[in-house]
């Protein structure tokens, strides 16, 4: 049985520091610090350590790729980027797949890395520049066959989530919508279900509740026809739908479609899943909850979730943090802590100074008006200069589309 590459890349890792599997284990429970008292035993594990570096375990949890990035000193993208030094490719992973897939996998993997961290108005032109002339070519004529469609369907899928990042929704729609249709011609149904829950986001962000909850369901039901196990994937579609109900008010069906989702995420992978669906992991399904919360206002049970959001993503994943935080300061302000608010929403400005996210931005302005009726506070006008300012100094990171602005739709402005 083939490794997996992270697997590959902490076993390297770990003997490059003399460390034997005892010593990791002992590591990573130092790095859990006070949140280390639900872990296993020493000898469990130990044992888990093995089972990942051996392979026998494909998938690694977000917790755990945390509590590794901080025994190692080292970036999430710097130790699971499979581009890193001393990382081996995954056999089982890339066996079937031809080098132009394989091109198109790195590529991809790049893109998401610089997306957590700067956000879709700054890649959105170069991600479908690489469309145009590296993928588009081999729809037609090309001699990858299927292979092609689901490459262009997973690209258009991510331009369309910056497009999204990047305010422009009606042009996320489009993509979308021609992502799922190349899927379906490309035969990726589990690709398809992945980008059925893309736009059940979308249609929840949108006003369109019942949209939402109708995509995830179709997800779910595509997901579960192709017979084989992808716990993260159905477990995203799940939250989805979780979160299109907390819109209509169901507080009870959205609960049990979280603990769901929850129970489902905790299952074992199966190898066969498509490598181009984005992944979802325990730090995207705490923040979900914290917003389906937030919602439902049930102020307390957010702040919790938002809480555990922060905690299990690293630095690198700035924007991730940043929603996490936004969630923390509304709960917050609910709550009537006001000062602990003003906190949490001066580290988004200081985390997201390099981040193009309208998105972000606009949750920014949003929590702004919310502490304007406490301005009389010295510590809310304080924070409310320091905000203005930095919505002032971002504006000239939404200069939407740059030369390819038309792939997408029409032309758009900012």
């Amino acid at each position: 049985m083939e490794s997996p590459r992270w697997a590959v890349r902490i076993r390297a890792e770990r003997k490059a520091r003399l460390w034997d599997t005892h010593s990791t284990a002992r590591r990573l429970r130092e790095a859990a610090g006070e949140n280390g008292r639900d872990l296993p035993d020493h000898e469990a594990l130990v044992r888990s350590i093995r089972r990942w570096e051996s392979g026998k375990i494909t998938a690694l949890s977000e917790r755990y790729r945390l509590l590794f990035c901080r025994a190692f000193g080292m970036s999430e993208a710097d130790l699971f980027n499979p581009d890193s030094p001393g990382s081996e490719p995954d056999a089982a992973a890339l066996s079937s797949q031809s080098a132009t897939d394989c091109h198109d996998l790195e590529a991809m993997a790049s893109f998401r890395g610089a997306d957590r961290q700067v956000g879709g108005g700054h890649l959105y032109a170069t991600v479908v520049g690489y469309l145009e002339r590296d993928v588009a070519p081999r729809l037609f004529g090309g001699s990858d066959g299927a292979a092609a469609f689901v490459a262009a369907a997973a690209f258009t899928e991510m331009v369309g989530w910056m497009a999204h990042d990047a305010g422009q929704d009606d042009v996320a729609d489009q993509h979308f919508a021609r992502a799922l249709d190349l899927a379906g011609v490309g035969g990726d149904r589990r690709l398809e279900a992945h980008i059925l829950g893309s736009m059940s986001h979308l249609a929840r962000h949108l006003g369109r509740a019942d949209d939402a909850v109708r995509l995830a369901h179709r997800g779910t039901t595509m997901l579960a026809n192709t017979r084989t196990a992808a716990p993260a994937m159905e477990s995203r579609l799940l939250t989805m739908a979780a979160r299109g109900f907390a819109v209509l008010g169901d507080s009870a069906e959205c609960a049990q479609l979280l603990v769901r989702a929850e129970d489902t995420l905790g299952q074992e992978e199966d190898n066969a899943a498509s490598p181009w669906a984005g992944p979802f992991d325990e730090g995207a399904l705490a923040l979900d909850a914290a917003r389906s919360m937030l919602i439902l206002g049930q102020f307390k049970s957010a702040r919790r979730h938002a809480g555990q959001a922060i905690s299990l993503r690293c630095g690198d994943r700035t924007r991730s943090r940043a929603f996490a935080r936004l969630v923390l300061a509304e709960a917050l302000i609910a709550c009537g802590q006001i000062d602990e608010a003003c906190s949490a929403m001066l580290g988004v400005i200081d985390d997201t100074r390099s981040l193009s996210s309208l998105v972000v931005n606009r949750q920014l302005g949003g929590l702004r008006e919310r502490l304007e009726a406490y301005r009389e506070e010295e510590i809310v006008a304080d924070s409310l200069n320091v905000l203005d300012t930095a919505l002032r100094e971002r504006r000239w990171l939404y200069k939407w589309g740059g030369p390819h602005c038309g792939s997408g739709g029409p032309a758009l402005r900012a």
